[in-house]
Parts: C-alpha cells; sequence; structure tokens
C-alpha cells in the first residue's frame, strides 16, 4: 500500500463517479508520469551503475540494522515533515492548530511505515524475495487488489478525516456518510492504482532490505510534487 495523496475531487456532481475520476486523471497525469520516472531512475541505477548500487547497499545495510526505526522515521520525514516545511516556506501551512496536525500526521504516518515495512516482509515470506514476473505480479496483485481496497486506502482515508477534525473520533465517524464511500473511496482508490501498479512493480524488484528505502524516496518525491502543484493551483 501506499501514499494516495493526490489532488482529487470528490464532490457531488451530476456527471457521478466517471466524470471525477476522469477528472483527477486529467489533474494528476503529469505528477504520474514524473514519479514513475523518478522510480524507473532509481531502480536502474542499481541494477545498471555499480557505483550506485553500492550506496543503495549501504541504505540497505543501514535499514537490516535499525529495522521498524528506520521505517517510522523515514515515513514520517517524507509524509509530514518535508512536506510541512515546503508548506511553510511557500506560506500555505495554515497557522491555527498547524502543530496539532502535523503531531496527529506524525502519529499516523508513523505508524502507517511500520505496517507496510511488516506487510512488504510477510509479502517476502509468503511469496519469495525474487524478481521473476510470477512472484511480481503477485506481490501487486496483493498489495493493490486485495490489502489496499479492504484495509490500506480505507484507513488512510479515515485517518487523514480524523486530523482534519482535530483528532475526535465522534466528528470522524459522523462525516463518513455515504459520499464518502461512494464517491471518495473508489475515486483515490482508482488513483492509488493508477500511480502504485507501475510503481510497485518496480519496487518489488529490488532485494528486499532495499524496498521500504526505495518506498520512502518515492515517497518523498511524490508528495514534493503534491505540494508544489498545489500551491501552482491555487
Amino acid at each position: 500500500m501506499e501514499n494516495s495523496d493526490f489532488m482529487t475531487d470528490t464532490s457531488s456532481s451530476p456527471q457521478g463517479i466517471v466524470a471525477t475520476i476522469a477528472g483527477v486523471f486529467r489533474q494528476n497525469r503529469v505528477p504520474c508520469l514524473v514519479l514513475n520516472a523518478v522510480v524507473l531512475t532509481l531502480v536502474g541505477s542499481y541494477y545498471l551503475m555499480p557505483s550506485v548500487a553500492g550506496v543503495w547497499e549501504s541504505v540497505g545495510e543501514f535499514k537490516l540494522r535499525w529495522s521498524y526505526a528506520f521505517s517510522l522515521g523515514s515515513t514520517v520525514f517524507a509524509a509530514v515533515l518535508l512536506p510541512s516545511l515546503v508548506q511553510v516556506v511557500m506560506g500555505t501551512l495554515p497557522k491555527e492548530g498547524r502543530w496539532k496536525r502535523v503531531g496527529l500526521l506524525a502519529l499516523f504516518w508513523g505508524y502507517r511505515g511500520m505496517e507496510i515495512d511488516l506487510f512488504y516482509r510477510l509479502q517476502g515470506w509468503l511469496f519469495g524475495t525474487g524478481n521473476d514476473a510470477g512472484t511480481l505480479l503477485t506481490k501487486v496483485l496483493v498489495d493493490q487488489f486485495v490489502m489496499s481496497p479492504l484495509w490500506f486506502v480505507p484507513t488512510y482515508l479515515i485517518a487523514l478525516r480524523w486530523v482534519d477534525m482535530g483528532g475526535s473520533w465522534s466528528r470522524t465517524r459522523a462525516s463518513l456518510g455515504r459520499d464518502f464511500w461512494t464517491r471518495t473511496l473508489p475515486t483515490v482508490l482508482l488513483t492509488n492504482w493508477l500511480v502504485w501498479i507501475p510503481t510497485l512493480a518496480l519496487v518489488y524488484s529490488l532485494p528486499a532490505a532495499l524496498q521500504f528505502p526505495l518506498f520512502s524516496v518515492v515517497m518523498c518525491f511524490f508528495i514534493l510534487i503534491v505540494t508544489l502543484l498545489a500551491r501552482e493551483r491555487k
């Protein structure tokens, strides 16, 4: 599972969810292409450039040494701290309640980073760590068509609602109406597939120790792109 924090239009309109998804695709086709180009470059650098591969191996050793502490810290940095800093510099981070929001986001993304790390390990244990086509296809299918619709995307969206509601679970529950389940969730899920199906095929092609570090780098680039595009569209 991976972050789906694209800019989405989930308003109730006569055109329905098909029009909403089409609009999301038009909005996000550029960051999708940029993101996948970044991933392809990073994976290619590992397999085709021995000097860069040595750097990647060092990162993998660091990840193995720090285990879940690495997944927690790197995800909080990539998904919360860096984009918040960029928003402060651009003047787009709201002043009211900003530190509470950053803290709530850090709680969620710290947990989610460790959860994704555990999921990658579980996939390796169940299906092996090879990079043959069958193994990669199986991992991507389980990730995107089992875990993402059943757990990763719904809990991600609910967590964001929780942050938006200032950490109030009662207000969060009250906001999860029909539109959330019939429009917001399907739209974000399809956007998630648009981004992460090709990306994950590359992530899973790496050795197990490097899969989460690559995910962290991709997350960093992804959220920076979204943050900058959000500023341009204001």
